[in-house]
């Protein structure tokens, strides 16, 4: 059944704007009268003429906090039994933006139609990741699709405050180091030069220090268009290079050996992981199925190696536990976890402590981490002003011993 967007005046004279499903544009108009509303426009759905002309969808792809917005006001719907076609139409009559309109009215569309809301979400790759549509599946499969979304939410909501809260804690950083630079390269580029001037001509050994910022200033000053675009260049030349996955996997084996980074990335794949795994398994999802669907959220190309060799060992026989200990670098946190629910057979909730576990100690380090930067910041940035004053005043007091002597 196609879908129709329409606007309408209401008995106050309101203006109202919406979507409805209909077999044609006059049994739109006629379902708007039996809402006693008065139709100004009624015309197909952008979304749902595309697919008609045999096109894929093209609306613009929900942004993260969008999905988050929309996930939980689906688990809201569902869990209270209202069907899923009626709780998508709700949703899109109450969103603001035009892009989350479309995409759940042709999900509704689609819905109407017969396909599942998991198929339905496939048509909207970039809105939905894969994984998220398997979590989806599951539900629908098992019969809690409000109770998956309603973890879904959870989980995307966590995600998100983690972001806001890393966001909010670097904005003074970032600001302090920008300024820093700012006032680093202003010295270097307009007040070194005017001194170096003034030491021309004097006959004075200039010191070492005070050379090497003379050099250092006339280098930018001369060559900063080079060095502008050389720096453009190698962004560009490492964001070309990463889209191959060769470079990627490179990257990652590089991230993943370093002493410190390497720890806290084996960290972060393995709460996603096991929070990913908790979702799937509560949602009713098979073990086998539940790790490969998994594997797609992997942020590192190594660590999705391990799951795939993860899945494999399961496949073969072995026990979840035993396969998380054959990979290597899986917190052994999660591995007792993962053990202990295997015994008593709450393999989603030990997941999910597991989770929460390492997720704690993610905070913790995320916090220390950032406490000591900016200091650090500050620190770094007082040695390299010291550095520039000193060079400056360096000669001017070698000047006043000499006409003093």
């Amino acid at each position: 059944m196609p879908a129709f967007e329409y606007e309408a005046l209401d008995a106050a004279g309101k203006r109202n704007r919406g979507f409805l499903t209909a077999d044609s544009e006059i049994a739109a108009r006629r379902e708007l009268r039996r809402r006693q509303l008065s139709p100004l426009k009624v015309a197909r759905a952008a979304s749902d003429a595309l697919r008609k002309a045999g096109g894929r969808t093209a609306s613009k792809a929900l942004s993260k906090r969008e999905l988050m917005l929309v996930t939980r006001q689906l688990a809201s719907l569902i869990d209270a039994g209202m069907p899923v076609e009626e709780a998508v139409g709700l949703v899109a009559g109450q969103v603001d933006s035009q892009a989350m309109r479309r995409v759940l009215t042709d999900l509704r569309s689609r819905v109407m139609e017969g396909e599942r809301l998991s198929d339905a979400m496939a048509a909207h790759g970039g809105s939905f990741p894969s994984v998220y549509r398997a979590m989806v599946a599951a539900g629908e499969m098992s019969g809690g699709l409000g109770a998956v979304l309603d973890r879904l939410a959870d989980y995307l909501e966590q995600a998100d405050g983690v972001r806001r809260k890393l966001q909010a804690a670097l904005i003074y950083p970032v600001a302090l180091s920008v300024t820093a630079l700012a006032v680093v390269g202003a010295l270097l580029i307009f007040i070194v030069p005017r001194l170096a001037e003034q030491f021309d001509g004097t006959g004075v050994t200039l010191p070492v220090l005070t050379r090497f910022l003379i050099g250092v200033s006339g280098f930018l000053q001369a060559s900063w268009p080079i060095l502008l675009a050389g720096i453009a260049a190698v962004i560009a030349g490492l964001w070309l290079a990463l889209k191959r996955p060769a470079v990627r996997n490179a990257r990652d084996r590089l991230f993943m050996a370093l002493p410190l980074v390497g720890s806290t990335i084996r960290k972060a794949e393995a709460a996603r992981f096991a929070r990913t795994m908790e979702i799937l398994l509560k949602s009713g999802a098979l073990l086998p199925d539940g790790l490969k669907a998994a594997k797609r959220t992997a942020g590192n190309s190594v660590f999705a190696e391990k799951i795939t060799g993860i899945s494999h060992a399961v496949e073969t026989g072995r026990s979840l536990s035993d396969a998380l200990r054959g990979a290597g670098g899986i917190p052994p946190l999660l591995i007792y976890m993962v053990a202990a629910g295997e015994r008593s057979g709450s393999l989603g909730d030990m997941f999910g402590r597991g989770a929460a576990q390492i997720e704690q100690e993610m905070d913790g380090a995320m916090s220390l981490f950032l406490n000591l930067l900016e200091p650090l910041i500050i620190i770094i940035m007082g040695v390299i002003v010291t550095g520039i004053v000193l060079s400056i005043l360096l000669p001017i007091l070698k000047l006043n011993t000499l006409a003093l002597g």
